[in-house]
């Protein structure tokens, strides 16, 4: 029960709360004088998400590679982003942008990427 507290209840809970932010109709992101600021808020977001998502998954089985962790992880999180953009097209006010996926994707590949990494090298320390 600990493990299930501590490794996946976060991740399944910030994947609900993307899909409650993401009901919400006509959100609109802050207005900062910065251009692309929304694609970043996408970067970071899935970022979060990716991080939780490989985590989660590292603690399903301890006979778990690290290659499939980091697969697992990045298909878990790009049929996400996929269902999240398809879902906003039918909240009143919202719309899907297929650059909101990029700019999710690209967030979650690369933070995904350097956990993979980290933890290959960790693999071959010991």
């Amino acid at each position: 029960m600990m493990t299930f507290l501590k490794y996946h209840l976060p991740a399944i809970l910030y994947a609900a709360l993307i899909i409650i932010v993401s009901s919400m109709s006509n959100l609109t992101p802050p207005s900062v004088g910065i251009v692309g600021v929304d694609k970043l808020a996408h970067f970071f977001e899935y970022a979060i998400l990716a991080v939780l998502v490989f985590r989660s998954f590292s603690h399903l089985s301890s006979r778990m590679r690290p290659g499939l962790v980091f697969l697992l992880s990045l298909l878990f999180v790009a049929i996400f982003a996929l269902f999240d953009e398809c879902f906003q097209a039918y909240i009143p006010g919202r719309h899907s942008d297929v650059y909101d996926i990029v700019f999710d994707l690209l967030g979650s590949w690369l933070i995904l990427g350097y956990l993979w990494y980290r933890t290959r090298q960790k693999a071959s320390t010991r």
